[in-house]
């Protein structure tokens, strides 16, 4: 099943480098079109290329690990190469992101970054109030069109998340193993490996029989759920994507804008003080 893997299947093998790696280097660069993904202590490694998992290999001894961390090495590395994938090239098989998640730690933000500039204004307040009349320094440090830019960039979210409503797919979740059964993996609704078993001893295995058999599972798995996605997928109804582009553009600017307008602010303020 290496070189026999479709499109899909390889795909679904990308998908499992998907994972997180607390030390941020479970992704590593593109080097000539290829994707990795790596497991803690870089013990096992996934390669992508071209939507397509071409390689697994393992710096391990199973014998030396028990089955459910060989699992976890395995799905840390094929979603983190998965991932790094993805954002350089994406496809249309991708799920798309959860934009409720997001707007909900927007609002978290929003109010954070509310109350945070509300104290920054009162300080300086507090701080004229002070020093004013000794050295003349004066201005209005209130902070303005902050909670106005967070409610723009959450009407923004509101529109893409309706605009890709039809995007979102079949909530599809898919199994597959290798070609003696002694890997499985499984594949969830965001097409990230969500859990990897083992029918037989893992003990019993060489590091390379591990490897060529996560391989083929993960082939497996993931090539069925891009293909039932793909068979499942429902068109998006009213997208608008240079409307979504113009609406996140002009997001940006007006966040800038805002951003250089409150420095302007404080450095008119700081401007203001003389010798007392």
């Amino acid at each position: 099943m290496d070189r026999g893997l479709s499109a899909a299947q390889r795909l679904e093998e990308f998908r499992r480098s998907l994972g997180e790696d607390a030390d941020g280097l479970g992704e590593l660069p593109e080097i000539g079109g290829e994707f990795h993904g790596r497991s803690r202590d870089g013990l096992v490694d996934v390669t992508v290329a071209d939507g397509r998992v071409v390689a697994v290999t393992a710096t391990l001894t199973p014998a030396d690990h028990a089955a459910t961390e060989l699992g976890d090495h395995l799905m840390t590395a094929a979603n983190n190469a998965l991932a790094a994938a993805r954002a350089a090239v994406p496809v249309v098989a991708d799920p798309v992101p959860d934009l409720d998640a997001l707007m909900s730690r927007l609002s978290e933000a929003g109010e954070q970054s509310s109350r945070f500039m509300r104290q920054v204004g009162t300080a300086l307040e507090e701080v004229i109030a002070k020093v004013g009349p000794r050295t003349g320094m004066h201005g209005d440090p209130a902070p303005t069109g902050v909670d106005a830019l967070f409610a723009d960039a959450a009407s923004a979210l509101r529109t893409a998340r309706d605009s890709l409503a039809g995007l979102a797919g079949p909530q599809i979740t898919t199994s597959g193993s290798d070609e003696d059964h002694e890997v499985w993996v499984t594949i969830g609704v965001d097409g990230t490996v969500t859990k990897v078993e083992f029918s037989s001893p893992v003990a019993s295995m060489t590091g390379r029989q591990f490897a060529d058999r996560s391989r083929q599972a993960l082939g497996a798995a993931l090539g069925e759920w891009i293909t039932k996605r793909r068979e499942q997928q429902a068109p998006a109804a009213g997208l608008d994507p240079a409307g979504l582009t113009a609406q996140a553009d002009a997001l940006r600017r007006q966040s800038v804008a805002q951003l250089q307008e409150y420095t302007g602010k404080l450095k008119s303020i700081m401007g203001s003080i003389g010798e007392p």
